[in-house]
């Protein structure tokens, strides 16, 4: 559903209203948004509980899951579908807590746990069964690249471990690294470390 666009006027309207009726009126609007909800408690409510710490949380229960996927393993497919719930829940914490290192972070420790669980189980299955597995991998590999892009590079720093050890990943994986090529991702990029000037990407 489409959010409606307030005019000036009407926020100059609700800039006027007296203090009881502005908190009825937040008190109403802000239950029908469950990622507010959760930014209110993060930020008002939840004196001992930092950034570092939620997403330490969530860096253990992603590997949680993983260990879960690796134990029912049936194909790439199901794997996918593990990962895509991992990915929403990285982004609810991300929109949460607004945490964009975190994201960084969060993304490399699924892609490289991914692949220290089930490598071997992956290898068996060829180009069809495994494309869209390949596929989701080197997008997200790309979009970390430029998410790195936007980082200080004191930041950039701290994650070049983790840049080569998907880069090595992808680059061990043949339908991976022949999505990589498709979709302009040069996994030289990850496996040294480098992150490229925007410019080299178009």
């Amino acid at each position: 559903m489409a959010r409606s666009k307030l005019s000036n006027e009407l926020k100059e309207a609700i800039a006027l209203l007296p203090s009881k009726e502005k908190d009825k009126l937040l008190f109403r609007l802000i239950p029908k948004d469950p990622i507010l909800v959760e930014q209110l408690n993060f930020r008002l409510l939840e004196d001992d509980e930092t950034v570092e710490s939620k997403r330490r949380k969530l860096n253990n229960r992603i590997t949680e899951l993983l260990d879960d996927a690796q134990e029912t393993f049936y194909s790439p497919g199901y794997l996918l579908l593990d990962l895509r719930s991992i990915s929403g829940l990285i982004t609810r914490h991300v929109k949460v807590t607004r945490d964009k290192y975190g994201e960084v972070e969060l993304n490399f420790h699924m892609l490289n746990t991914t692949f220290q669980l089930m490598n071997q189980q992956l290898r068996a299955f060829t180009f069809p069964k495994k494309r869209t597995f390949a596929e989701y991998v080197a997008k997200r590999g790309l979009k970390l690249i430029k998410l790195l892009q936007k980082m200080h590079e004191d930041y950039q720093l701290d994650f070049q471990d983790d840049m080569r050890q998907l880069g090595q990943h992808i680059g061990n994986d043949h339908e991976c690294m022949k999505m990589a090529i498709y979709i302009g991702l040069d996994v030289n990029w990850l496996i040294r470390a480098e992150i490229p000037d925007p410019e080299d990407m178009s």
